[in-house]
């Protein structure tokens, strides 16, 4: 079972970087197939064909992005250092995967996303969200977020941060995000106690 599963995840792994760099349409199984090591009749064997492994390799980034972000804001350390986490980590992921913000690269081909795997796409970005408000609301009872603005205004500010710090990094690449960085300044400074 572990084999079956570490083939279907290196199939959606070798899809992801080749719909990355060559974009849908451009993408041939043959290439997604020897980019996963496996012969083209076994990508049949796991997806009926290149749209299934396109919806997949959508829907499984965005679950480790989801388990990445239960896990850092599950963790017993302060709303700064979460928020630090999650643009490090995050960011670091996105050179490993994506050219640009994946969000914008799977929404680039929203018109070609099934119904069903946008409603499971965006049930994803609810968990996050979620997730985020939930740390949020803990920097609030730590006494470092202010507790006047609503929790999902300042998670909204979170993530449209991490988009756009996700695009300066790809354009400059020696961009690194710390508590002395002026984007984490720019973003605490909006909602943190002072």
């Amino acid at each position: 079972m572990a084999e079956k599963n570490q083939k279907r995840n290196d199939i959606l792994a070798s899809a992801r970087s080749l719909f990355s760099e060559r974009g849908f349409h451009d993408t041939k199984m043959e290439d997604i197939a020897q980019g996963a090591g496996v012969g083209k009749g076994t990508l049949y064997e796991y997806f009926k064909n290149k749209q299934e492994i396109f919806d997949e390799s959508c829907i499984e980034h965005l679950k480790i992005i989801t388990e990445d972000v239960s896990r850092i804001g599950g963790m017993d350390i302060s709303f700064k250092e979460k928020v630090i986490m999650l643009f490090s980590e995050r960011s670091s992921t996105i050179d490993e995967v994506f050219d640009k913000n994946p969000v914008d690269y799977i929404m680039s081909y929203k018109n070609i996303i099934s119904e069903k795997t946008l409603i499971t796409m965006f049930s994803l970005v609810s968990e996050i969200n979620s997730v985020i408000i939930d740390m949020i609301e803990g920097g609030k009872h730590e006494g470092v977020v202010k507790k006047d603005i609503p929790s999902d205004i300042i998670a909204c500010s979170i993530a449209g941060t991490m988009g756009e710090y996700f695009r300066l990094k790809k354009n400059k690449k020696d961009c690194s995000f710390n508590e002395e960085d002026i984007i984490f300044n720019l973003l605490f400074d909006g909602f943190g106690v002072k």
